[in-house]
């Protein structure tokens, strides 16, 4: 729905030292531009060290806030770094030392606690004055890039900050950090205000009429409500003795309130519930690539760019549980984690239960294995395979009801970021096939794309074409070909249309999709999308388009604790939908406003 995620182009930049990670190839964005929105101000700093990355000289790029992209893969570490010891020698052993110290993060998904740690350790370091970071959109598909921002000087005197170790109220949201240990208080949030016309294609009675949560759907007009959220608690991590071995963890709750006429009740309500709720272990081993990590609990998790699992559909934000576009529960209701990184490769083994609304909950969990490789400039390939141990989902089908217990997918998925050595050219493929261990399904889902960005031309345009398909189920067979895929989502990536993904899920369909990326200036850019979508296999009466959508968003990276995120669409419905609701239909539009903000 309305919650943001990354889609501004990010840089390519060399990254030395062992502690780089997969690059994100092609990007617009300048790491020097975009970290003075989260370290000092331009004029009070110092000039970029000899030992920093360099930048691509010209491109911009607009921060995004951590708290939003907890359990995002990041892509890029890119070492931000200004002044000097005034020894080069020195220096170029605290960039050997930060880099070590930003290990840990680079093991795996992005999570806040290991950040938070690596970076009051980074603080402790003498030679370091001020240390920052922040996150921006990758290129790489549901991925981040992370940019570590510090200032070198020969006369610091490190010692250790919070509001519990020094009792002043500044320091806070750090109640303790210190060279090993980081406790901080979680305190995000976000707030909107949307209007809906025409909802569900003026015909509400079509799509809500057997739906549990819809107790007062909007009728034809306008729909018209405001939603928000705040999210608190606590998160730490520290480093166990001398030792490459780390304990994080993090305990948060969410309270929700919603008034006005939404799209399924036009009641005021609010809820309070726990979201996060994990803790684990890492080792990484400094200066060797090398590191595992085993999580346990209620915390985010996302496959790749949210093909077949993203973080967006975790969580219930409907009906009971208010926040609908904000959609701020993003937590699994339980997942085990477990990850081995050696360079290129990684191996995880998933086992996650998606935290459905409780009085509806399908008992649905989720177990696989997901491998990949990946070069830092050109190749990403990678291969998942999953089970559905338990659920009591069953799907009606001409064949008789087929369980989702039992279920398999296979997958595979390969990119490029530099096709035929062009620089902003860029490829993504994936498949994936579905089984039954007890009965007869055969479904598939693929998609390619194909994008480039002229770095050159004012704004940065970037333009992407996808096709995408999902499998139906073909009555006529007695096999089940609908492609199940019930956590595909994401508003950048898999919801195809903000509309029209209320009424149409990610199977038995089909897609072409435009999008053009713009940027005006460091904080701020556009993105047109353009959705057509057809059924894979015809309804029985012949119909097979659903129809069209255009989508407008702008993203703005207001400061370093607020983003703002704007979106207007227009759905025109097809054949499908008019003959759905016998001819009633008329094109739906929504216009959202969305401010977040993180402590």
């Amino acid at each position: 729905m309305a919650r943001p995620s990354p889609d501004v182009p990010v840089t390519r930049t060399a990254v030395t030292g062992t502690a780089r990670l997969r690059l994100a190839a092609v990007s617009l964005l300048c790491a020097a531009c975009g970290a003075q929105a989260v370290a000092q101000p331009l004029a009070d700093r110092p000039p970029r060290s000899a030992v920093s990355d360099v930048p691509v000289p010209g491109v911009v790029r607009a921060a995004l806030q951590p708290q939003q992209y907890d359990g995002y893969a990041i892509a890029l570490i890119f070492y931000d770094l200004y002044g000097g010891t005034g020894q080069p020698d020195q220096d170029r052993v605290l960039r050997g030392r930060i880099e070590r110290l930003v290990a840990p993060v680079a093991s795996g998904p992005f999570g806040l606690p290991v950040a938070e740690r690596a970076l009051a350790e980074i603080r402790g370091l003498a030679g370091v004055r001020q240390a920052s970071y922040a996150l921006f959109a990758s290129e790489r598909p549901g991925e981040v890039v992370l940019v570590v921002t510090a200032t070198l000087a020969a006369d610091t005197a490190p010692g250790a900050r919070g509001a519990l170790n020094t009792g002043q109220a500044s320091d806070l949201p750090v109640l303790i950090e210190d060279g090993r240990t980081l406790l901080r208080l979680q305190f995000n949030g976000g707030l909107g205000v949307y209007n809906d016309h025409n909802p569900w294609f003026a015909s509400p009675a079509t799509y809500t009429a057997r739906s549990p949560i819809a107790q007062d759907p909007p009728g034809a007009g306008n729909a018209t409500w405001a939603e928000a959220w705040v999210e608190y608690g606590v998160a730490g991590a520290t480093r166990v003795g001398d030792t490459a071995g780390y304990v994080f963890g993090e305990v948060t709750g969410i309270t929700s309130g919603a008034t006005g006429q939404d799209l399924f009740r036009s009641d005021t309500r609010t809820k309070t519930l726990l979201e996060k709720a994990y803790g684990g272990v890492l080792w990484a081993q400094q200066g060797t690539g090398r590191s595992a990590r085993l999580a346990v609990g209620r915390q985010n998790w996302q496959l790749d760019n949210g093909f077949l699992f993203s973080k967006f559909a975790a969580g219930a934000n409907a009906g009971p549980y208010p926040a609908l576009y904000l959609n701020p529960r993003t937590t699994y209701e339980m997942a085990l984690l477990a990850e081995l990184k050696v360079d290129r490769f990684r191996a995880e083994v998933f086992d996650v239960d998606p935290a459905e609304l409780k009085d509806f909950d399908s008992g649905t969990r989720f177990q696989g294995v997901h491998l990949s490789w990946r070069d830092k400039d050109s190749w990403d390939l990678g291969m998942t395979a999953y089970r559905v141990p338990e659920s009591r989902t069953v799907f009606s089908s001409p064949q008789g009801g087929v369980p989702r217990e039992g279920q398999r997918t296979w997958d595979l998925r390969a990119g490029h970021q530099a096709v035929a050595g062009v620089a902003g050219l860029s490829a993504l493929a994936e498949v994936a096939r579905q089984d039954h261990s007890n009965h007869d399904v055969s479904a598939r889902a693929w998609y390619a794309q194909l994008g480039y960005t002229a770095r050159e031309l004012a704004w940065k345009p970037s333009l992407m074409f996808r096709y995408a398909s999902f499998s139906g189920d073909d009555p006529t067979t007695p096999a089940r070909e609908a492609f199940d895929a019930p956590l595909s989502s994401g508003l950048d990536e898999w919801v195809q249309g903000v509309n029209f993904k209320k009424v149409v899920t990610n199977s038995n369909l089909n897609s072409h999709r435009v999008r053009l990326n713009l940027v005006q200036d460091p904080r701020l850019n556009y993105t047109v999308d353009w959705f057509r979508l057809w059924a894979d296999v015809p309804l029985a009466t012949g119909e097979r388009a659903y129809g069209d959508e255009l989508d407008f968003a702008v993203r703005w990276a207001v400061s370093k604790r607020l983003y703002f995120l704007g979106v207007a669409g227009v759905a025109w419905p097809g054949e499908v939908i008019k003959a759905q609701t016998q001819g009633a239909a008329k094109p739906w539009v929504t216009v959202q406003a969305s401010l977040f903000w993180g402590f």
